[in-house]
């Protein structure tokens, strides 16, 4: 059982951070270091007044605007979420007082599938034709939406007001949609990205002879701010793009939570 639990810990380690992060972060921050203690060995130090400042105080407020803007797009995929889910319950309970058993059958079933649709759409590895297609999916559970819309409008309890509510409900589930399907196709430019993960790189890489300045004590603070820049980078990588299959993305498994609200 202990090496069960080992070997899932170990699998979702390796998922969350990739071997691309783990070369990085295994070779940069001692090489940070390696290239300090030369500087240092070598008498090779350089006080750059200001120019630390200014290079690490320009490239982290960009960087600082990157993450705050990948960290407010979870949090909208998270509140289109819940959106999605007080529409749905809604559109359940009136179909529950209005619909024919055969037609709340036919609801609770698209109901529960929707989000099942959502979560093999929007899942990271889902691109190209095999994303076209369960668009199309997505597209053909508003098709019959519509269709059930249109049976609500055929009873007789019904007021003209609900009948309003649910077009209104109805408007809103596809805007909450097309806003998570935003959230999953346009993400900060990958020029912008990529120049700023390599200039804080390079960036430490540089000051070396800066670092140099501080003794011993500057090859210590050169491999904790490239070891803590390296972790910063992919955690703004990772609330970028909030689907997934990490840890800390949101979790679109809800087949067990939709059997147990949709009933």
């Amino acid at each position: 059982m202990e090496k069960e639990v080992v070997h899932n810990n170990s699998k979702l380690f390796m998922k969350y951070f990739n071997p691309f992060f783990l070369y990085r972060i295994l070779i940069l921050p001692p090489l940070a270091s390696i290239l300090t203690f030369l500087c240092l060995k070598n008498n090779f130090t350089l006080a750059l007044k200001g120019v630390d400042a200014i290079f690490f105080g320009g490239l982290f407020f960009v960087f600082a605007i990157i993450i705050s803007t990948a960290n407010s797009r979870r949090f909208k995929a998270i509140d289109e979420l819940a959106n999605l889910w007080a529409l749905a319950m809604s559109f359940w309970q009136i179909g529950k007082r209005h619909l024919s058993p055969n037609e709340r059958g036919v609801l609770q079933e698209q109901l529960r599938g929707f989000f099942e649709k959502l979560r093999f759409l929007f899942h990271v590895d889902v691109v190209g034709e095999e994303a076209q297609e369960k668009l199309a999916d997505i597209d053909n559970f508003f098709n019959e939406m519509s269709l059930i819309i249109e049976k609500f409008r055929s009873t007789k309890n019904i007021t003209p007001p609900e009948l309003a509510c649910l077009l209104g409900w109805f408007e809103k589930m596809y805007s909450s949609f097309e806003n998570l399907l935003a959230i999953k196709d346009n993400r900060t430019p990958k020029t912008l990205r990529i120049f700023i993960d390599w200039a804080l790189v390079a960036g430490v890489l540089i000051l070396s002879p800066q670092f140099a300045t501080l003794g011993y004590f500057g090859v210590f603070c050169s491999f904790v701010i490239m070891a803590s820049l390296l972790i910063l980078i992919k955690v703004q990588k990772v609330l970028e793009y909030p689907f997934g299959k990490n840890m800390d993305h949101i979790d679109l498994r809800m087949r067990d939570k939709t059997f147990k609200r949709i009933i």
